[in-house]
Order: C-alpha cells, then sequence, then structure tokens
C-alpha cells in the first residue's frame, strides 16, 4: 500500500529546515536515506493522537536494518540530529527513556548538534516540562525555581523553552 500522507515523527524534535537551522539538512537527509522508495512501516504510540492538527500522522517509523528493523526516530536522536520532545509530562511516549538514553549518548560522544555542546546552568518549576534561562519571560511570576545543568534537564526529559532558548 503505498500512502504518501506525512508523518510527525513521536518523541522527538528536529531543527527547522524553513528557519535553516542547524542540522536540519543533516535530519533530513538522514531520514531520506534510511525512508526514500523503501518499504516502511508506521505503529502508533498507545496513549495519544494517531494524527496532529495539521493531519500529520503521529508515528514511530521503522525500517529494515542490518538483519532487524531500526526505529528511525530513535536513530535520528542517537546520530545527534534531533532532539527528545515531550510536550507536557502525560506525553511521553512508550519508548521515551530508550530516547533519553541515545541522547545522552550522542552528547556524551558530541555527535551532530551536540559536537559543541558547553553544560550551562539553567532553570526549571518544580511542575514544568521545559527548563529555562533565569531570565526567561515564562518563569516572570514563577517562585521555587530548581537549578541544575542542562544535561541534567535533558535527562529528566525536560526540552528547552521555545522563547529563551530557542
Amino acid at each position: 500500500l503505498v500512502d504518501e500522507r506525512r508523518v510527525r515523527f513521536l518523541g522527538i524534535d528536529t531543527p527547522e529546515i524553513k528557519e535553516k537551522q542547524p542540522f536540519a539538512q543533516e535530519a533530513k537527509e538522514y531520514t531520506k536515506s534510511r525512508c526514500h522508495k523503501k518499504d516502511i512501516w508506521i505503529t502508533f504510540d498507545s496513549k495519544g493522537d494517531k494524527e496532529d492538527h495539521y493531519g500529520r500522522l503521529l508515528a514511530f517509523v521503522w525500517v529494515k536494518e542490518g538483519g532487524g528493523y531500526l526505529c528511525v526516530n530513535e536513530g535520528i536522536v542517537a546520530a545527534g540530529l534531533a532532539s527528545v520532545y515531550a510536550p507536557n509530562k502525560d506525553a511521553k511516549t512508550s519508548n521515551f527513556d530508550k530516547l533519553i538514553a541515545r541522547q545522552s549518548q550522542a552528547r556524551s560522544n558530541g555527535r551532530g548538534m551536540w559536537a559543541n555542546f558547553k553544560d550551562r546552568t539553567v532553570v526549571k518549576t518544580t511542575n514544568g516540562s521545559a527548563y529555562h534561562i533565569r531570565s526567561c519571560k515564562h518563569l516572570s511570576n514563577s517562585r521555587n525555581l530548581v537549578e541544575l545543568k542542562e544535561s541534567e534537564a535533558m535527562d529528566l526529559g525536560l526540552h528547552a523553552c521555545r522563547t529563551c532558548l530557542s
């Protein structure tokens, strides 16, 4: 069955091509080299929606590779070309811990977007799913901020604030 609907990879955030973000082209090439004109399989997370508000499928993408199957979502994170993303604590994917481990390893090995990573101090709220720089406008009414290293925040599954750390 040929289905040309667009797919949004679950659990990850890739750099934007339109904004010419670093590693966007590399992420596109990674995906194309594994998926273009090849058989792919998609699976959905049992907890979440199957489509986003743009009509894209929200899925894990699988391809045959090396005698087994590669979850492209996990592979692109392991290559350092995407970061783990959950919009909130209730939206963590079934493979969330595996994605975090792949991201931590890519960061430790300086792959892709992590090549020049410098760990810095960031803050988070007690309930939030993002981490921020202390001067972020989203924190103006927040009390009880928790200070931690950015690597620690990522290993907890938090994502960078799209306002102060984009």
